[in-house]
């Protein structure tokens, strides 16, 4: 009896606790954010990704798991500019979580917080591939805006749990000041890359080309998303010859015969990088993803 009681008593403190002890449920869209999240909040935040780093971030399936996960969660974190429109509304309505619905304090598109690139001057239309009326969603590819993310959560964490907000603060410090100091190093690993042409498969590393001064110059794909014929290959080719580009980069996910074919033809050096944390062993942050990337890329240039 006296057992039962105890373990009554020990529930009602459970049931009881402030809420500023519990630490906030913070689901993201992606393995990036929950990087940069665990990163500014430390301890007193538990971080739950939607979708793994080792596959692309705009084809996910909604899953009763990761409905589970929206409906407890305290903060929404995603990419925005139409990354996950294909599938997270319709995850958010099944979750039946006001808190972090559109307009409400438990969501935060991290989009709003930097400039994008790539935005479309014209109408859009289906001809064009997979072109994202808002900008290019793959801002996370540029460190810089890293620290522009972090602030931004920093700042909904303390809004969302003020009695922890020195501690945010003290973390998204150090973060700023650890990634501002790996800035420099990367820089200096890639400065033989600066203004060199560089063939991309997709459209999606023009914020690692900003950050470390390369030119994205053409891409495998014909339009973004169409899968490469052979009368584009064809124009490549003749493209890396008469421009004499020395690199292709591509993502991990992306298949690698067009690019091995066009390395047969032309001698041109592939680097297959990492999009994401967790887009390949060992990338468990977000310091991780670009020590990886530059490191690769210094490997695949031969400088």
């Amino acid at each position: 009896m006296k057992t039962f009681v105890i373990a009554c008593l020990w529930c009602v403190t459970l049931l009881t606790v402030p809420q500023s002890q519990a630490a906030l449920q913070i689901v993201t869209t992606t393995e990036d954010l929950a990087a940069i999240a665990k990163a500014v909040g430390g301890d007193h935040i538990k971080v739950h990704s939607l979708t793994p780093g080792s596959r692309d971030p705009h084809f996910a399936q909604a899953k009763p798991s990761m409905i589970r996960k929206v409906y407890g969660a305290d903060l929404l974190l995603l990419i925005g500019a139409d990354m996950e429109i294909g599938w997270l509304p319709p995850l958010l309505r099944s979750g039946r979580n006001s808190q972090v619905l559109p307009g409400n304090p438990g969501y935060l598109d991290l989009s709003t917080t930097v400039t994008l690139l790539g935005k479309p001057t014209g109408p859009v239309t289906r001809d064009m591939g997979d072109v994202h009326t808002q900008g290019n969603p793959h801002y996370w590819l540029d460190p810089k805006n890293g620290l522009l993310m972090a602030q931004a959560i920093t700042e909904r964490l303390v809004a969302l749990d003020p009695d922890h907000s020195n501690a945010y603060q003290r973390n998204l410090a150090s973060f700023q000041q650890r990634l501002t100091d790996k800035m420099k190093e990367w820089q200096a690993t890639l400065t033989p890359l600066k203004g060199d042409k560089v063939i991309a498969y997709h459209t999606s590393l023009i914020y690692l080309a900003t950050a470390f001064g390369f030119q994205i110059v053409d891409e495998v794909e014909p339009k973004p998303g169409i899968a490469p014929t052979a009368a584009h290959l064809n124009r490549l080719i003749k493209r890396i010859e008469d421009d004499q580009i020395k690199l292709l980069i591509m993502e991990s996910y992306y298949e690698q015969r067009s690019a091995k074919f066009l390395q047969d033809k032309t001698g041109i050096r592939i680097g297959v990088i990492p999009q994401s944390v967790g887009a390949m062993p060992g990338i468990g942050d977000y310091i991780q993803l670009f020590d990886t990337i530059a490191t690769t890329l210094k490997q695949a240039g031969t400088f």
